[in-house]
């Protein structure tokens, strides 16, 4: 399954192709035989690569992979409302808003914790701008598209938000989208 994807320039950075193939396989056995469990959509958004001179297209992949990953979050869900009913999803979607907007209601600057010196974080008025679009989209019903969420790159600052903590907000905020898109 050589060259899945476009590989980049032999002199710009993609991902390590090897990695990237070995994954889409995984993926594609996990998609034809949910029963097996080796992924879930959770791990794919965990999923990075290395990335190599020459490698593949980091858009194309990245695509590829929330095409996977929305697959299988809807198979997840419907696995979960045929096991345990529709109250299972309504109440996952309420555990999960209630997390998210624990964070949204703090004041802005403040949201998540900030990084440690001499390390940099997120960058605090970017966060609080998507927070922003978040809050908007639980309170008032405003469109938020999942790439808007996905694709959000933020830029780095001495004392910005700690990543990890923003990037498990973004989990949570994808599982959200993906419950309402599935009911």
């Amino acid at each position: 399954m050589p060259n899945q994807f476009p590989l980049t320039a032999k002199s710009k950075l993609g991902y390590q192709p090897e990695q990237v193939d070995a994954f889409i396989e995984m993926a594609r056995q996990q998609y034809e035989h949910p029963e097996g469990h080796m992924l879930t959509a959770d791990r794919i958004r965990e999923t990075e690569f290395d990335m190599v001179k020459g490698g593949y297209e980091v858009d194309k992949v990245d695509a590829a992979l929330d095409r996977i990953e929305d697959a299988l979050a809807d198979h997840e869900l419907a696995r979960k409302r045929e096991q345990r009913g529709n109250f299972a999803i309504e109440d996952q979607l309420e555990r999960v808003t209630e997390l998210v907007r624990g964070r949204l209601d703090r004041p802005k600057g403040k949201r998540f914790s900030r990084s440690k010196w001499p390390s940099r974080g997120y960058s605090r008025k970017q966060v609080d701008k998507l927070c922003n679009l978040i809050l908007e989209h639980l309170v008032n019903n405003e469109q938020l598209l999942m790439a808007e969420v996905r694709r959000t790159v933020f830029t780095a600052q001495r004392g910005g938000y700690a990543e990890n903590q923003v990037d498990a907000f973004i989990d949570r905020v994808i599982q959200i989208l993906h419950i309402e898109r599935n009911s």
